[in-house]
């Protein structure tokens, strides 16, 4: 049986090796999609199942996780209530990714391939946070609290919104699957706000979790992921679009000066 700190140590360094590596390949979903990947799915489908999975590991891992991980001792309790607030944010945030985001919005096929691998991350960040909050969380102090409760709803409301807007800008085009160079809000700042969202939605999560590592470990995945993409992004409306995606539109994070 395999170590929850092991799986961990093996986790971050997976994700610090991946993080140069996509910066030389775009995963194959979105703008982005390529039949040389192999086997499609209907995106709407994939999209769905490789979300849905995060939320049902993060509950086995909260319930189960002194079963999946040696080293975490059976019967070992966090503080419960509290705990339960966090598994509620969790939900709430797949709730929309899962289920609202793929409901509300035209999607192309993905590569299958795409799908598994979302799949297999989802459940090994499930398990690692579920374990980890379930089995050592301590309540953080207030102030902690309320920063990383106002940065996880700031998070989310730049994250939703943004796609709320790029959704409407796709619909006014006339194309619900049409590209489009975004304008208004934060699109004036960075070509992918809902990225940069995103990343400061899991760390006010990590923040809520008293920064424990593995809810740290996964804000530095969002990060690893996503930014890789955002530049990428960039480069592409910088290509289609010309002189409509200005210099000072920078990938994810806005110039400060």
């Amino acid at each position: 049986m395999p170590t929850h700190a092991g799986v961990l140590a093996v986790w971050v360094a997976t994700a610090a090796v991946t993080f140069p590596f996509l910066f030389t390949t775009n995963a194959p979903y979105g703008k982005f999609g390529s039949n040389s990947w192999g086997p499609t799915v209907n995106g709407r489908v994939g999209w769905f199942v490789q979300e849905i999975i995060s939320p049902v590991t993060l509950l086995i891992g909260v319930f189960h996780g002194s079963s999946v991980f040696s080293d975490l001792a059976t019967g070992a309790s966090a503080d419960r209530a509290y705990l339960r607030v966090l598994v509620a944010l969790w939900c709430a945030h797949y709730a929309n990714r899962a289920v609202l985001y793929p409901a509300t919005r035209a999607m192309s096929d993905t590569a299958l391939v795409t799908v598994l691998a979302a799949v297999a991350f989802n459940v090994v960040n499930g398990l690692l946070v579920g374990a980890e909050l379930a089995h050592g969380l301590e309540r953080p102090t207030s102030v902690v609290r309320y920063a990383g409760a106002a940065t996880m709803a700031i998070g989310a409301w730049i994250n939703i919104s943004s796609d709320a807007r790029l959704r409407a800008l796709r619909a006014k085009s006339g194309k619900a699957r049409a590209y489009v160079m975004p304008t208004g809000g934060l699109f004036n700042l960075v070509a992918c706000p809902h990225y940069l969202g995103e990343c400061i939605e899991w760390l006010g999560f990590a923040a809520l979790a008293n920064f424990s590592p593995s809810t740290l470990a996964f804000a530095f995945w969002t990060f690893a992921n996503l930014f890789p993409r955002a530049v990428a992004t960039r480069a592409w409306y910088r290509e289609r679009f010309g002189k409509a995606c200005p210099d000072h539109i920078r990938a994810m994070i806005p110039r400060i000066a």
